[in-house]
């Protein structure tokens, strides 16, 4: 059987994250989302501004170590 040329990558965004929601309305305006995407990519893969390093950290975890060791 010959090898697929074409794959796909899905993405999810939670519509409960405003900031998933924002990122998901903002994406919607682009006609051609998967172009949209792989120039992101491109640019990651160049070097440009990663950003990543740009998006707030929501809903952040503390894990208590001696609860998390009864899970180990």
């Amino acid at each position: 059987m010959a090898e697929k040329i074409m794959k796909t990558k899905g993405v999810a965004f939670n519509l409960a994250d405003p900031y998933q929601k924002k990122m998901f309305e903002y994406a919607s305006s682009f006609p051609n989302f998967s172009a949209y995407v792989k120039r992101l990519i491109q640019r990651d893969m160049e070097g440009g501004q990663s950003i990543i390093s740009s998006i707030p950290v929501q809903n952040e975890i503390t894990i208590n170590e001696d609860i998390a060791k009864g899970f180990i």
